[in-house]
């Protein structure tokens, strides 16, 4: 499940993923990413993830969709989740070109709201 969480910054959507991802999870969020880009021209993306009980493969195949329209529309990413694995791969999409990304501890959510901002 993706959830948005409301805060109040204006350039900044977060995100919690919990348990399963599915298709209709990745729709939505894409819906909700476009209203918030229309009020922005780059948004930053704050994902807490606390669970991952998989994906589906229809998921997998929406998010890498997702990720190839829009990657070129976010600025940073800040991922904090307890995780190594996504820590690692957090560490690895810093390769990509355009966006930044940087991994954080739970707890350390106003961190990450502050270096977003």
């Amino acid at each position: 499940m993706i959830t948005i969480k409301p805060n109040n910054l204006d350039t900044v959507m977060e995100v919690v993923v919990n348990g399963k991802i599915t298709k209709e999870d990745i729709e939505e969020f894409e819906t909700e990413f476009k209203q918030e880009l229309t009020q922005n021209h780059k948004e930053n993306l704050l994902i807490a993830v606390h669970e991952i009980e998989g994906c589906s493969m229809q998921a997998i195949i929406e998010d890498l969709k997702f990720s190839a329209k829009h990657w070129k529309e976010f600025q940073k990413i800040a991922v904090f989740t307890d995780k190594k694995w996504i820590e690692v791969s957090s560490k690895l999409s810093n390769f990509v070109p355009g966006v930044d990304v940087k991994h954080f501890e739970f707890g350390e959510r106003e961190r990450a709201l502050a270096w977003l901002a």
